[in-house]
């Protein structure tokens, strides 16, 4: 029933296009066990579309989100004959099938299962090969049957999604929603996660130096006097470590560095440990995630690709976004603030997308952001 509706709102405007039509289709987890009849629905009705999708944890359509209900979204496009090719149903393995498909100029749109087997190295891998075309898309629900410890995984963890050729314009920007604490430094010791030192400082001084915290006070080696230092430093409130590395060109905002949580502080090395770890030579700046730098980076962002259009004369077609489930109203205040947003700075634009346990974008996945992506 609600497929049914959600093609009634869709219209008949379809059915006088010529192919190929591409048909992203997202389910929100309620009909977790029901996506495969979804799609097979679909495909009954409109057998002229390619149709791509999969469940996901909350869903993105216009200027609603619909989180922890059930609800379907889909968008249907029309693009140039042989530049479109949807692969890896959902309930399919479709492992190397991205890979097969991966060449220079083209990009990929990926739905990646939880549990799919060497994410990261995949991720680099399909970039390289389909650079400069752009990978990009989002972490969504398990495929099949999430493994128990123990036990081999009963489902198959796979990538599904759609292959663009290069004939396909796509414009993308990643928005992290962080603004900087300090100056931007350099790593120049770490081991694992550990970042011992900082500019050939103790990476635990400079970043309390970074927070405004004066000497005498972060110069103790009492961990819980520390531990309430960042606590109550207001300069401290969703602090957060930018990383890129020493070779990565730098943008307006933090769209070249991977956003990383504090993990812990250690008093007697002064090292610092974050997520995903460090390389030597590494660029690092601390930074605050809070609601009023989320909404900044999201208008630069939409204002980038605004510009980027009228530069080239073109306009858009449509919009696809990828957003963490832990931003939306969790973080813009209000269900549909986010995606208001971008309807206020770019106009009018059919969108769909979806709320993930993971962001795609760069060859890399990420967390806490936002990866909007234009159909020119």
């Amino acid at each position: 029933m609600a497929t049914e509706l959600a093609l009634s709102q869709l219209g008949r405007e379809h059915d006088s296009r010529p192919s190929p039509l591409l048909g992203l289709v997202y389910a929100s987890t309620p009909f977790a066990s029901h996506f495969s009849d979804i799609q097979e629905l679909l495909e009954r009705r409109l057998p002229q579309v390619q149709w791509s999708g999969a469940c996901v944890p909350g869903l993105c359509a216009k200027t609603a989100e619909y989180v922890d209900e059930p609800a379907i979204v889909i968008l249907i496009g029309q693009l140039p004959a042989g530049s479109v090719q949807a692969f890896g149903a959902a309930w399919q393995d479709a492992r190397g099938v991205a890979e097969r498909l991966a060449t220079p100029g083209s990009s990929l749109l990926l739905h990646a299962d939880p549990y799919a087997e060497d994410m990261s190295k995949r991720l680099r891998s399909l970039s390289e090969a389909a650079a400069p075309g752009l990978v990009f898309g989002g972490i969504v629900e398990p495929f099949g049957t999430a493994p128990t410890t123990g036990k081999q995984a009963a489902g198959p963890r796979a990538l599904s999604g759609v292959w663009f050729g290069p004939e396909v314009t796509l414009l993308s920007r990643v928005t992290h929603g962080c603004s900087p604490i300090g100056r931007e430094r350099t790593v120049s010791d770490c081991r694992g996660q550990a970042i011992l030192a900082l500019d050939n400082r103790p990476a635990l001084d400079v970043m309390f130096e970074d927070l405004g915290i004066g000497l005498a006070e972060r110069s103790a080696q009492d961990p819980q006097h520390l531990l309430r230092l960042l606590r109550d430093a207001p300069s401290a409130r969703g602090l957060q470590v930018g990383l890129a590395a020493s070779d990565r060109p730098r943008t307006i905002g933090f769209g070249a560095y991977r956003i990383s949580d504090l993990l812990g502080i250690d008093p007697v090395s002064r090292a610092i440990a974050v997520g995903g770890g460090a390389q030597t030579g590494d660029r690092a700046v601390f930074c605050r995630r809070d609601a009023a730098a989320a909404r900044a980076d999201l208008i630069r962002i939409c204002t980038e690709l605004r510009e980027e259009l009228e530069a080239s004369g073109k306009t858009a077609r449509g919009a696809h976004y990828v957003s963490c489930v832990a931003r939306g109203h969790h973080l813009f205040g209000a269900n549909g603030a986010e995606l208001a947003l971008i309807r206020h700075n770019l106009g009018e634009l059919p969108l769909a997308g979806f709320f993930a346990n993971g962001e795609i974008a760069d060859g890399r996945l990420h967390g806490y952001t936002g990866v909007l992506t234009l159909f020119v």
